[in-house]
C-alpha cells in the first residue's frame, strides 16, 4: 500500500480498538487501511493528529485534527468580503511584475518531496538543526532524494522549501543540499529553481495574527517558529522584499543577519515601512546571543525572543 496523507475518521478509530500509550501522549489502535487485527501497528499523536501505522506506512491526520485547522485558517483569514481600507491606486509603472509558477507541475513535485520528510536524511538533518519533524511539516518543508532534485543534485538529497507568494501559491522551490558545510562542496549547498521566485511561506503577508516576522532564509524561519513566532516569512536574501505584497501589513518585526549586510538592509526596509505607515521593529542584537542569525543562535541553543521592547 502507497502511503499518502489520509484521513482518519472517529469512526474508523473507535471500531480499532484504541488504548492509550506513552503517558497519554499517543492512541495505539488496528490499522484500518491494511486491516490488521493482530498487532496495534497504528500510532495516533494526540496533540496533532498525525498518525501513522509502522506495518503498511499509512500516514495522515484524523478528521477532527483537519476540522480544527480550517477553523484556524478561516478565523486567521478573513473572507475578503470584510471592509478593507481605502487605499489610493498604485501606478503599473512602479509596480513589480508578479512571479509565475516555473512549471505547471510545480505543486505536485513538492507534494511527494513532503510524503518523504518523515524518516528521510532530510528530517535528520532538519533534528540536527534543532528543527523538529513538526515545526518542519507544519510550514511545507520536504525532501527530495539523491537525483530526484530538479535543479543541482547531490547524492544525500536536499531539504526542500516551498517558495508561494502572499496567496500561498507555490512560484518556486528552494533545496539545501543535506549535511554539514565542511561535507558540502559550496557550489551544491543551495539550490533556487530557475525563473521566479517567491518567499518561504510568502502565505503569512496576508494571514497570521500579531507582527510579521522577516528574515533572510528558510532556516532562520524554521528557527523563529519554533522559537514562537508563528508569523514568519523569509525572503532568501537582503533584496528580496515586495512592498506591494505587504499592503495588509501594519507591524513588522525585522530578524535579519547581524552581518553588515543585513544591518545595512534592515535600516533601509525600516525607513521604507515607516514612510508606508507602517510600525517596523528589529531584533537586537542580544536576540542572537552573539551568534550569526537566528537559525545558529537556535541551534546553539541561544535564541531568546524578547516579548516587549523591540527596537525601533
Amino acid at each position: 500500500m502507497a502511503t499518502e496523507n489520509l484521513t482518519l475518521s472517529e469512526a474508523q478509530l473507535s471500531a480499532c480498538k484504541p488504548i492509550h500509550g506513552e503517558g497519554g501522549r499517543a492512541i495505539r489502535a488496528f490499522c484500518p487501511f491494511h486491516g490488521s487485527d493482530k498487532q496495534r501497528s497504528l500510532r495516533v499523536d494526540v496533540a496533532t493528529g498525525r498518525f501513522n501505522c509502522f506495518a503498511c506506512g499509512a500516514w495522515g491526520y484524523t478528521e477532527e485534527a483537519r476540522e480544527r485547522w480550517e477553523t484556524e485558517r478561516k478565523q486567521q483569514c478573513p473572507a475578503r468580503h470584510e471592509v478593507q481600507p481605502v487605499r489610493r491606486p498604485v501606478p503599473r509603472s512602479r509596480l513589480q511584475k508578479e512571479p509565475e509558477p516555473i512549471c505547471p507541475n510545480l505543486l505536485k513535485i513538492l507534494l511527494a518531496f513532503q510524503e518523504a520528510l518523515s524518516g528521510s536524511l532530510g528530517e535528520e538533518y532538519l533534528r540536527r538543526r534543532g528543527i523538529s519533524l513538526e515545526i518542519a511539516e507544519r510550514y511545507g518543508v520536504g525532501y527530495a532524494a539523491g537525483n530526484t532534485w530538479p535543479g543541482r543534485p547531490w547524492k544525500w538529497g536536499r531539504v526542500v522549501f516551498p517558495l508561494t507568494d502572499p496567496k500561498g501559491r507555490i512560484i518556486s522551490m528552494y533545496g539545501r543540499a543535506v549535511g554539514s558545510n565542511e561535507k558540502v562542496p559550496k557550489q551544491h549547498r543551495h539550490d533556487i529553481l530557475s525563473g521566479s521566485k517567491g518567499y518561504f511561506w510568502g502565505e503569512a503577508l496576508r494571514c497570521g495574527e500579531g507582527p510579521l516576522f522577516v528574515c533572510e532564509g528558510p532556516f532562520d524561519a524554521l528557527a523563529l517558529a519554533a522559537a514562537g513566532c508563528t508569523r514568519v516569512t523569509a525572503i532568501l536574501g537582503v533584496k528580496g522584499w515586495r512592498w506591494e505584497w505587504a499592503r495588509d501589513v501594519n507591524e513588522i518585526v525585522l530578524a535579519l543577519d547581524g552581518d553588515r549586510a543585513g544591518q545595512e538592509a534592515w535600516k533601509q526596509l525600516a525607513v521604507g515601512g515607516r514612510l508606508r505607515g507602517k510600525k517596523v521593529y528589529v531584533l537586537p542584537p542580544e536576540t542572537y546571543g552573539g551568534y550569526k542569525d537566528a537559525s545558529e543562535a537556535w541551534e546553539a541553543g541561544a535564541l531568546v525572543i524578547p516579548q516587549r521592547d523591540l527596537s525601533d
